[in-house]
């Protein structure tokens, strides 16, 4: 690959892999392209012996990419997208990553769990999951469609209170791949009208927490999770979007969900777990607000998890912003590689955030100034009269934008740059072990 956005990349040369073989799928065909959100990609079809470490070694197929747009992936620290879902969503059969390694036996008791947090900690653990990053009990739910690790949630509640918002159920992705919360706009709409926060933050501290009821148990969003709140004041965080049947209507619940709760995936139910993930120091106290009993056990979906092999043992992998590292509980300390080049948009995007708010601003308020047109040029302060471009596209202007704010389109556009892309930290955790084993993206193809 020779485009522009493959020049920063490290990149795979099956000519230099005595197990690589050129393959095609079901219908006989040798390539792809796909079309993400924000770029596209062209590849063709391979096979090879695929490790995520020495341990953990299968045989797969996966698309070689030739070519890849310059936006985004000209900027992306990641090399490449390592899907975990369910074969629903692959190029065809035996393209399944996940499939490939627990139907070999390299995923022990077929598990894997993501412990997610905002300073540089993260990291996913195949073969079950540390006990020590769970501050309760673990919650489990069977997977109701095999597509996204999607399970049933029978109502929404606020402070524990059932609200029937649900009817006669609700279903939500788990996804690692999002970076927000977002639902069906109907109900997104309720939800928002009942809480009915100020957009000034005057009631933040009297907000409910959101909770979804899973069997017996809720499990609970705070305001801090389901809000943005900032100088500018207080949004409801909640991003409407419909999925179409059959996949949808649907809950995404991304990186706010995935901070507050361990998430558990084994394939051999298949199921999900939901635990509280003990960061910030929380106490078994504040655990119980956040998982809460509802009902009799007889709602209790028991999971009958298989053992893991004698003589296996889960494997940590750190995630680092960008950075996949060996790490193994508390192995030796080496600096991360730091073989990725920097480029504006591998910085932080809290700082890409402030200076596109302030960028834009500015230049809304200087044109303001020359217009002919009389204009409130505090509104142009705020940020609002600006007509901001289609967020899923940049280089689109909606002709009925120029009612919303700047504020939000750069926030909207932060949150896609976090979801879409791991961002490089300006300063890596201390203490993660070694080289960049490989350079990825938890996320769904």
């Amino acid at each position: 690959c020779r485009s522009e956005g493959c020049a920063r990349h490290k990149k795979y040369n099956p000519k230099d892999s005595s197990s690589a073989s050129e393959v095609t799928n079901e219908n006989g065909e040798g390539s792809t392209e796909i079309t993400f959100g924000t770029g596209a990609i062209t590849g063709d079809f391979y096979e090879d012996k695929f490790c995520i470490a020495d341990s953990l070694c299968s045989k797969v197929r996966f698309i070689g990419s030739v070519e890849q747009s310059a936006s985004p992936f000209s900027s992306t620290p990641f090399d490449g997208i390592l899907g975990l879902g369910f074969k629903d969503l692959s190029m065809g059969h035996d393209f399944n990553i996940l499939d490939d390694m627990y139907q070999t036996g390299a995923l022990p008791a077929g598990l894997f769990s993501v412990f997610l947090t905002e300073d540089g900690s993260s990291e996913i653990t195949f073969g079950g999951y540390r006990s020590e990053l769970l501050a309760s009990e673990v919650v489990w739910a069977p997977v109701t469609h095999e597509s996204y690790w999607q399970v049933a949630v029978s109502d929404i509640t606020f402070n524990n209170v059932e609200s029937g918002l649900c009817g006669g159920g609700c279903q939500v992705a788990v996804d690692t791949g999002t970076s927000m919360l977002a639902g069906p706009s109907s109900l997104v709409s309720s939800l928002q009208a009942k809480v009915a926060p100020e957009a000034d933050c005057s009631n933040y501290e009297r907000l409910p927490n959101i909770g979804f009821k899973i069997g017996n148990k809720i499990l609970n969003l705070k305001p801090e999770d389901y809000m943005d709140r900032d100088q500018t004041g207080c949004s409801f965080s909640l991003m409407p979007l419909d999925v179409p049947p059959p996949r949808g209507p649907l809950f995404i619940f991304g990186d706010p969900f995935l901070r507050r709760f361990v998430t558990i995936y084994d394939k051999s139910g298949p199921s999900v777990g939901f635990a509280v993930s003990k960061q910030q120091a929380i106490d078994e106290f504040e655990a119980s607000k956040l998982i809460v009993t509802s009902g009799s056990t007889a709602e209790e979906w028991y999971h009958r998890s298989k053992p893991t092999d004698a003589g296996s043992t889960p494997m940590s992998v750190g995630l680092s912003a960008g950075y996949m590292t060996d790490e193994e509980g508390s192995s030796a300390e080496t600096q991360p590689s730091t073989t990725i080049e920097s480029h504006p948009l591998s910085d932080s995007s809290d700082d890409w955030l402030k200076k596109i708010r302030s960028e834009q601003t500015e230049r809304a308020f200087a044109e303001s100034a020359s217009s002919p047109i009389s204009r409130d040029h505090e509104s142009f302060r705020s940020g609002q009269g600006i007509a901001e471009p289609d967020w899923h596209n940049p280089a689109k202007t909606s002709e009925d934008s120029g009612s919303r704010s700047v504020n939000d389109w750069a926030r909207k556009m932060k949150a896609l740059l976090d979801g879409d892309f791991l961002q490089k930290s300006s300063n890596p955790a201390h203490g993660q072990k070694g080289t960049q084993l490989v350079s990825i993206k938890l996320h769904k193809v």
